[in-house]
């Protein structure tokens, strides 16, 4: 089981496949474990895939408060460092597109391209309810009252009246990842203060492909339209029908968005 040293912490990462680095970065609460939908699809793209656990999560170290995206982008680095990756294409979703957005506006030379899913430049700006995540992390409820409590705020209304199984599998992952409140109140913490719309021209040059569903509830559409606003040459690419769990609810049109972005990428390198 491969680990990369980030200061202090153990941060657990896997890769898989061979070709150009693709480093992904999961978002609240979500160990490597929640790419398991799209996992499967990106072993014919000729990438390398590299993954890992975010500090708190799956079998990385535990979080030692205060929890900073600064810490975040290190476990990044770190585990770029680990695989002997110099430059990555980077696709982030949800917290996880804020610790890509900063890796790359830090970190430049590391990152070839930027893909950023559900996820937006402020946490300041209607975002999102926060009550309803610490109501459901901090407090002990059964699985059934999880369901009921988040799947609006994450599941456009068709998976959630036509799909509920997809819905029933997704918390299967969750349960056996076992993330402790501790970790999501600490990554809530740390992406209060997110903010870089004042930066992001400085991406200009850095092929960028922003997508996000129509029925996102969590991070409303416009969040998306103003990150990829914010950055010089970046595709925006809406989803229909999508909410938030963009591979859940819309698995098929989220990768082929996915592929494009990677394909334009490998044709421009």
């Amino acid at each position: 089981m491969p680990f990369a040293q980030s200061g202090e912490a153990a941060i657990h990462w896997e890769e898989q496949g061979a070709g150009d680095p693709l480093l992904l970065i999961m978002g609240l609460g979500g160990s490597a474990q929640a790419w398991y939908r799209l996992l499967p699809h990106l072993g014919n793209l000729g990438q390398r895939v590299i993954t890992f656990d975010n500090r708190g999560t799956g079998s990385s170290a535990r979080v030692k408060p205060p929890l900073s995206l600064r810490n975040m982008v290190q476990d990044a680095l770190a585990v770029l460092a680990a695989a002997d990756v110099e430059q990555a294409d980077v696709f982030g979703v949800s917290m996880g597109g804020m610790i890509a957005q900063h890796l790359a506006l830090d970190h430049r030379a590391r990152v070839r391209s930027l893909l950023l899913g559900c996820t937006t430049a402020t946490a300041r700006a209607g975002l999102p309810p926060w009550r309803l995540f610490a109501a459901s992390g901090l407090r002990p409820i059964s699985p059934d009252q999880a369901l009921t409590l988040i799947t609006p705020a994450l599941y456009s209304r068709a998976t959630r009246e036509q799909h509920p199984e997809r819905i029933r599998e997704d918390f299967r992952v969750r349960r056996d990842e076992a993330t402790s409140a501790h970790t999501v109140l600490a990554q809530m913490l740390a992406i209060a203060g997110h903010d870089v719309r004042a930066r992001l021209h400085e991406l200009d040059g850095l092929p960028v492909t922003v997508i996000h569903g129509s029925e996102d509830a969590l991070v409303a559409p416009q969040r998306g339209r103003e990150l990829a606003a914010g950055i010089p040459g970046a595709r925006f690419q809406l989803i229909a029908g999508a909410g938030h769990l963009l591979l859940t609810d819309a698995e098929a049109e989220a990768v082929a968005a996915i592929r494009g972005h990677l394909d334009a990428v490998i044709q421009t390198a």
